[in-house]
């Protein structure tokens, strides 16, 4: 099986079924989403790892992601962009 990198983007956003929520996504396709109304904004934790934080920047749990992670940005307080290798 060969390696290929994949970008996920995390977003602290409005998710499908209405609600404040953390979700994840591929350029294709939405990977997972789930309801978090204390979820503020995110830091970059360590290099494979992302903090989702209350409003006082306090974390609230961290995003592990599979693979080699090649890059991460925070786009924004509530955005980033993760590209992974699997």
């Amino acid at each position: 099986m060969d390696e290929r990198e994949i970008s996920i983007t995390v977003r602290i956003a409005m998710i499908r079924d209405g609600t404040q929520g953390v979700s994840l996504s591929a350029p294709d396709k939405v990977l997972g989403e789930w309801q978090d109304s204390g979820a503020a904004l995110l830091k970059l934790a360590r290099v494979n790892t992302l903090s989702v934080c209350d409003a006082g920047g306090n974390q609230r749990y961290g995003l592990s992601l599979p693979g080699t992670v090649l890059k991460s940005d925070l786009l924004s307080s509530k955005e980033a962009v993760v590209v992974i290798k699997i």
